[in-house]
């Protein structure tokens, strides 16, 4: 699948102005984005930050000088503060989940020094004791354990929306915005709220309150996934279905794990295009290097940049915050995006989760990494609270960024796969990369557009290994570009799992084009994000220990084939899988899967079988874990022949 980090908008603005100016005072390069009203939201996500102090956290602002927090970041452009809310984040002793403690008491707190400083306050309920995302949805305790009904729990999140408001309201710190439920694509409120039904009359309620403790408070519907419109249209077309009426359309966004910026600026237009809604950016962030003491558990590593499209360093991160609204602004009902806890500094007692979350987290599923901070290096700040110079994009692109951008080393050599299955010879050339990449000196990957060579394209008539080459202009410079074509026939059916539009996990295989899965109940399904290329994914995983097997038959004629898949674990107790391929029930070909040194490290396993006269296969992968955190992604299953 094609893979863009910019989208053609940007590109265009880019090769203007390649090669002018000459560095900047600033330590990084941002432009000024033309047009962004006064009230464009420039916010960020501070929830953790009373657990931060507490610790012994300080801040410094940009004079060197210790500092309040909330005056530094306004003083940097910061204008909207986000602060999750749990229910009852603490143990049965009373002891803090972690994570920034964030119940009612917490986020009042929170919310006042906001307004204080200037700044307004989105509130964001998970309806959960502890993180809500769309892996898990956990129903409070307090309601789970009163036995309330699906029908009970409507009037109960009524209740509790609004008399939470309530309070902020007569502490004088009401929000501005409200998220109902945080990264709800499979639903709240579990398992009542899984049903769309049912997430439809609890949204419909939450939202009601909302609007009853005051008009003027912004509601939004918060998506993960946030560049793949296919999921977020989906969801909200049901909303409307349902006659969920709200205002803002919230995205989670990070490119390393939701796709390049050209596809999140894809995503972004159809949304404006095709909705009534504000559109805003909940969450993203980006990484600025591998750094860590003993405190840290990061996600992000640099072995990431390729994928997230910006290198990590300061620059990167600047460049990501900058293009991320540039993208937002460019729609005509874009109205800003929160970072992502930029002052999350690691420190004893600062942690994602506390130790004493544990049993709670292993309820669900979860777990891994108590006592640390998951988030570190794509703060805003070092780790001892001093400014990096990627906090000063907020001002920049407001007002007086210049930015400069070279090419540092252009993409000169790419490959492309095209299945000759779903694409005619006639068609070679419309289905060739039309873009490649190179790196520049704002730290990231920008696209430019290739002229293919129409002598060579002629030449493509059947299957096989071709060298095409192109040319790329930049800068008065002409860069050969050279692209090794394999054309193949695959003898697959939905190799990427995408075929049948699935915006939310899938454990039924009887909704799954081409597949079939067997073993261990609940160890498989269809995910809906974290893939490698395209919006859905196989992931293995389950609580205890399991064995399963997803396959496909397909009838082949003689010859010699590959069979093959890319994978993906990280530091748990790896699975034992493998790739196999099997007729009249016995294997005629296996490879054990072999994964790579990181969880986003995919890695491909091939095998390669001949059959000598036209024969039923079954071709799959068999997977066993013995451990609650052995997990495994697989994505771009192909079957083609060789010969």
């Amino acid at each position: 699948m094609k893979r863009f980090f910019i989208s053609l908008i940007l590109a265009a603005a880019i090769c203007m102005s390649l090669f002018s100016g000459c560095g900047t005072a600033d330590g990084v390069s941002v432009g000024k984005i033309e047009g962004l009203s006064d009230d464009y939201i420039m916010g960020v996500d501070l929830s953790s930050i009373i657990e931060v102090e507490e610790a012994g956290g300080v801040f410094y602002n940009e004079k060197g000088k210790e500092d309040d927090i909330f005056d530094i970041l306004a003083d940097y452009g910061v204008n909207y503060i986000r602060i999750r809310l749990w229910n009852d984040p603490y143990d049965e002793d009373g002891n803090s989940f972690g994570g920034g403690g964030n119940d009612l008491e917490t986020d009042i707190a929170i919310a006042k020094r906001a307004v204080a400083a200037g700044m307004k306050v989105c509130l964001d309920f998970h309806y959960s004791d502890f993180w809500a995302d769309p892996d898990k949805q956990t129903m409070p305790r307090e309601w789970s354990e009163a036995g309330y009904t699906r029908d009970q729990i409507s009037q109960v999140v009524y209740d509790y929306t609004y008399d939470v408001l309530m309070q902020f309201k007569e502490a004088g710190c009401l929000p501005s915005m409200v998220q109902t439920g945080n990264e709800i694509n499979n639903g709240l409120i579990w398992d009542y709220g899984k049903a769309a039904t049912w997430r439809c009359i609890y949204l419909y309620n939450a939202i009601n309150a909302v609007k009853a403790v005051s008009e003027d408070i912004l509601t939004v519907i918060h998506l993960a996934n946030g560049a793949t419109y296919s999921t977020i249209s989906s969801y909200i077309n049901q909303l409307e279905a349902n006659s969920v009426n709200f205002d803002v359309i919230g995205l989670s966004y990070y490119s390393y794990w939701h796709g390049s910026m050209s596809k999140f600026q894809s995503c972004v237009d159809q949304l404006d295009a095709n909705y009534d809604y504000d559109i805003c950016v909940m969450e993203y962030s980006y990484g600025y290097g591998d750094v860590y003491n003993d405190y840290t558990s990061n996600i992000f590593s640099s072995s990431m940049e390729e994928t997230g499209g910006y290198k990590a360093t300061v620059q990167g991160q600047a460049s990501y915050i900058h293009d991320v609204n540039e993208v937002v602004a460019s729609a005509s009902q874009g109205i800003g995006s929160f970072y992502w806890e930029p002052a999350w500094l690691p420190l004893e007692g600062t942690s994602w989760a506390s130790t004493y979350a544990a049993s709670y987290l292993a309820a669900q599923g979860d777990g891994g990494g108590e006592g640390t901070v998951s988030w570190a290096n794509q703060a805003l700040f070092d780790f001892d609270g001093h400014p990096l110079d990627s906090l000063k994009a907020f001002r920049l692109m407001r007002n007086s960024g210049t930015a400069q951008e070279e090419i540092v080393e252009m993409t000169t050599t790419i490959s492309a796969m095209i299945n000759l299955s779903k694409v005619s010879v006639s068609e070679i050339a419309d289905n060739l990369p039309s873009a490649t990449t190179a790196l520049t000196t704002l730290d990231r990957w920008t696209e430019f557009d290739v002229t293919w060579n129409e002598s060579d394209i002629s030449v493509v008539t059947n299957a096989g290994t071709y060298r095409v080459t192109g040319t790329v202009t930049a800068g008065g410079i002409d860069y050969t570009i050279t692209a090794y074509l394999t054309c193949y026939y695959d003898f697959l059916q939905n190799g990427g799992f995408e075929e049948d539009g699935i915006s939310s996990d899938v454990t039924d295989f009887s909704n799954i084009t081409g597949w079939e899965a067997s073993g261990t109940s609940g160890s498989y399904r269809i995910e809906t994000k974290n893939s490698r290329s395209g919006s859905a994914n196989l992931n293995i995983w389950c609580s205890s220990d399991f064995e399963n097997d997803v396959c496909q038959t397909t009838t082949l004629p003689a010859g010699t084939y590959t069979f093959s898949v890319y994978g993906r674990s990280g530091n748990c107790t790896l699975p034992d899988c493998v790739l196999y391929v099997s007729a009249n029930g016995t294997d005629i070909a296996t490879e054990t899967i072999v994964f790579g040194s990181s969880w986003s490290d995919w890695v491909q396993t091939t095998v390669t079988f001949t059959v000598t006269e036209t024969t039923t296969v079954a071709v799959g992968v068999r997977s066993s874990g013995y451990a609650s955190d052995s997990w495994a992604h697989f994505d771009d299953f192909a079957l083609a022949a060789t010969n």
